[in-house]
């Protein structure tokens, strides 16, 4: 056994170390757990800008996945970019799997060990474009991130986040294939979008997932699509500022299709000193204020969802976690430090 709490954590390489894996990675060590990076993107940017993305083949994910679920037992996931449709689709896999494992073992255990082997909690930051408006995938953000929605414990939305989910997501669209080996699992999911929701969050269709074996021969790491670029120079996009309307309204929306803690972070809300962000459960709804802080921040929203990941892991309450990992990012923010000019890195 593990003398620490691990959470899975798939994310996106940032050269620059002020977001994605980098900030997972020192936020859930700072809360006392210890990371599981699977990687699922590289890309090319800086503290201010992302340049291009290169998704990681989804057979790599899986297979990078596996190799750890197969030894690590794992308290927490941590889901930030997906870096393509497939990839969401194979972190959607091997949640099912993940359940599955922990429900079978559930099944075997005495009564009073059962809660033991209850579903890891998944911590979803839906980021759907850098903190400068960049996009951070080659395909349409929404629509790749709707098959891990359902399987979301919690997710982390900003304002005009939760609004594009809240707006687009309902519209399932058809998986595509995970490699060469998930031919039938697509095929079943293309007839039937709930039925492919359903493998996905573990229930009676999980084995299909679960028998998906690995690839055969050598994977390559970068998916057949190479680089993305995405940035045009001198062009920055309308991110910042974005009307995004009523928070809770679209919590409640986000709920709806299968989220069962919505936390919307105020921090895109420019035109007010306070930071307000709004949690909604499904029997609780609580909001923190918190004082803006003056500049730009690099992986801010990483460092938030990724110490929320690492303290449920560690067995706090959803209330007590989203408590400290807010007052942990403030910090954190407040402490930041510049390695450029622009977006400042948290000190985590």
């Amino acid at each position: 056994m593990s003398d620490r709490p691990c959470v899975l954590v798939f994310s996106g390489a940032d050269p620059s170390g002020g977001a994605g894996m980098a900030a997972d990675i020192q936020a859930i060590t700072a809360m006392g757990a210890h990371a599981l990076p699977v990687l699922t993107a590289i890309t090319v940017q800086d503290n201010n800008r992302v340049h291009a993305v290169m998704p990681v083949a989804a057979d790599v994910v899986l297979q990078q996945a596996r190799a750890l679920l197969a030894q690590v037992p794992v308290a927490a996931v941590k889901i930030g970019i997906p870096g393509s449709a497939e990839n969401a689709l194979a972190i959607a896999t091997l949640i099912g799997e993940l359940r599955a494992t922990h429900r079978a073992a559930a099944g075997a255990a005495p009564g009073w060990a059962q809660r033991l082997y209850s579903d890891p909690p998944v911590v979803l930051d839906p980021v759907l474009r850098s903190g400068h408006g960049d996009a951070l995938g080659r395909d349409d953000a929404v629509q790749a991130l709707t098959p891990l929605l359902p399987l979301a414990t919690l997710i982390t939305p900003n304002g005009p986040e939760a609004a594009a989910l809240a707006g687009n997501a309902a519209r399932y669209r058809a998986p595509v294939r995970v490699g060469v080996a998930a031919a039938s699992a697509a095929s079943a999911a293309a007839r039937s979008p709930a039925a492919a929701m359903a493998m996905a969050a573990g229930g009676a269709s999980a084995e299909a997932f679960a028998a998906l074996p690995d690839t055969a021969g050598e994977a390559m790491l970068v998916d057949a699509a190479p680089m993305v670029a995405l940035a045009t120079p001198g062009v920055p996009p309308a991110w910042h500022g974005t009307a995004h309307g009523d928070a809770l309204a679209h919590a409640r929306a986000l709920r709806a299709l299968g989220c069962t803690h919505v936390l919307v972070t105020g921090g895109h809300d420019e035109n007010s000193d306070v930071v307000i962000n709004r949690w909604l459960g499904p029997d609780r709804q609580q909001n923190w204020s918190w004082p803006r802080l003056p500049g730009g921040f690099h992986g801010s929203g990483c460092t938030l969802a990724a110490a929320t990941a690492a303290l449920l892991a560690m067995g706090n309450t959803m209330a007590q976690a989203l408590t400290k990992a807010q007052g942990y990012t403030q910090r954190a923010l407040a402490a930041s430090y510049a390695i450029a000019p622009g977006q400042r890195i948290p000190q985590r």
